[in-house]
């Protein structure tokens, strides 16, 4: 089966090259990634359908989660840069779409200051996942 691509839609694979021309020596955990990220978004999801812009909407509007994970990109004091994953548990009916929606606002000053105190320095947030 072809995958219909989207401008909006590209395989993580093109996200972490990109990541890597802007961020020259950054360690990513790559095996950590879905498959697809929606650019636009900043959801990364994976799609065994065709239809990636249908998946993306399923997998943003699903209730059942059990957790999110937010990608954030940090400094360490040594310069070492380094792509974080930071899990949080669904404690209601979520979506992936309002976590990621809220993780900006509400929880990323938390991760910030506990990157401060550990040593590290936070620069960027990349996007959203799940937990299955």
């Amino acid at each position: 089966m072809k995958l219909q691509m989207t401008p909006d839609i590209v395989p993580v694979e093109e996200f972490f090259r990109l990541l890597r021309e802007k961020w020259v020596g950054v360690e990513i955990p790559e095996y950590k990634f879905r498959k697809f990220l929606s650019v636009k978004d900043r959801i990364f999801f994976d799609c065994v359908e065709g239809d990636q812009v249908g998946c993306l909407k399923k997998v943003m509007r699903h209730e059942g989660y059990p957790r999110f994970v937010a990608f954030i990109l940090a400094r360490w004091e040594d310069g070492t840069l380094r792509v974080l994953d930071v899990s949080f548990a669904n404690l209601g009916k979520e979506t992936l779409e309002r976590f990621n929606d809220r993780y900006p606002r509400q929880l990323r000053p938390a991760n910030a200051m506990a990157l401060q105190l550990s040593g590290g320095e936070y620069l960027e947030y990349l996007g959203a996942s799940y937990e299955e």
